[in-house]
């Protein structure tokens, strides 16, 4: 597995991972259209990348298999201070079990680091299997937003 910079290039294959992550049982409500008409979910992307953006793709065999990337979104689903980036996390379907999402986590997580931020926070509806994933990063419980939980990693 290759764990390299996302760039501008990968913004259609992030958009991709924005659905994987929204639609995460797997029933395909989010489209990429809905996406990009709703100001709430497309501010995770909209004008990739921007100044304090940062992000991580896994490749394997020299195909994307997952990315994460983090920004700072006033106002989004797991926002908890302007200067805590909220971060994104999917992994395509055939490429899941294989520790992908653990590694783009930790390396996410070494960038933010380095960044300095002290923080990263993100949203996990607490029925998706990558909630444990969060929680077992050292992920902790902030607030119950809608029917989704808002987690924090202190850094």
């Amino acid at each position: 597995m290759l764990l390299r910079p996302a760039t501008a290039d990968d913004l259609d294959f992030l958009a991709a991972m924005l659905l994987e992550a929204c639609n995460w049982t797997g029933e395909n409500w989010f489209t990429l259209e809905k996406a990009r008409a709703d100001d709430k979910v497309w501010r995770y992307l909209d004008g990739w990348p921007q100044a304090d953006d940062f992000g991580v793709i896994a490749e394997i065999d020299g195909t994307p298999a997952g990315a994460t990337w983090a920004r700072l979104v006033p106002g989004g689903y797991g926002y908890v201070a302007d200067d805590v980036p909220e971060l994104t996390l999917g992994v395509a379907p055939a490429y899941r079990r294989r520790g992908i999402a653990r590694a783009l986590l930790t390396t996410l997580a070494d960038t933010a680091r380095a960044a300095p931020y002290r923080r990263l926070s993100l949203s996990v509806d607490p029925n998706n299997p990558a909630a444990a994933l969060y929680r077992s990063a050292g992920f902790k419980f902030v607030e119950i937003n809608g029917t989704s939980e808002t987690l924090v990693l202190n850094l």
